[in-house]
């Protein structure tokens, strides 16, 4: 059975503020997946297949069509993935593997990826922009967290160890 997503996270009121019902992990835009090398970690960046239904108003008057966030999993095992060609629009399943513990899957005909994990998610740096015509998410940027919002205005530079390494 496919577990709600939303109903893992640890930390899910920013997500319910702006989703009083969160969207399924379907017709996902995977941006990246990020190893954490400090243990048996993995962070998706990945476009909610949906807009927000309740977004602040300064995002509805930016143009902004897309909200993006990083999911990280933690106690990582059992790691598969192949024909990474970013971006991939995938559709995204979790189900229960173990006493406290999920197997996600994701795949499309370009892309596969599969791991066990903790039953605790943790979402963040959640952003609203305008998806450009070619399918990139660079350029203007609302963030929803205060420190996110102070230091950027724009997705950062993949060297941005604060934004990538820490949800």
């Amino acid at each position: 059975m496919t577990l709600n997503w939303a109903d893992l996270l640890v930390n899910p009121g920013d997500l319910q503020r702006l989703y009083p019902t969160p969207p399924p992990l379907v017709v996902v835009t995977v941006r990246s997946v990020h190893l954490n090398h400090y243990g048996p970690a993995l962070t998706l960046r990945i476009d909610l297949p949906e807009f927000p239904q309740n977004p602040p108003p300064e995002w509805r008057e930016a143009g902004f069509d897309r909200l993006q966030c990083h999911l990280q999993f933690i106690a990582v095992e059992h790691l598969e993935m192949r024909g990474w060609s970013p971006p991939s629009l995938t559709d995204i399943k979790i189900e229960r593997c173990g006493e406290h513990r999920i197997r996600l899957t994701a795949g499309s005909p370009s892309f596969t990826l599969s791991f066990d994990a903790a039953d605790a998610v943790v979402i963040g740096h959640l952003s609203a922009f305008q998806e450009n015509e070619d399918g990139t998410d660079s350029g203007p940027r609302g963030f929803v967290g205060k420190l996110d919002s102070r230091k950027f205005n724009q997705l950062p530079d993949l060297n941005e160890k604060t934004f990538y390494e820490r949800v």
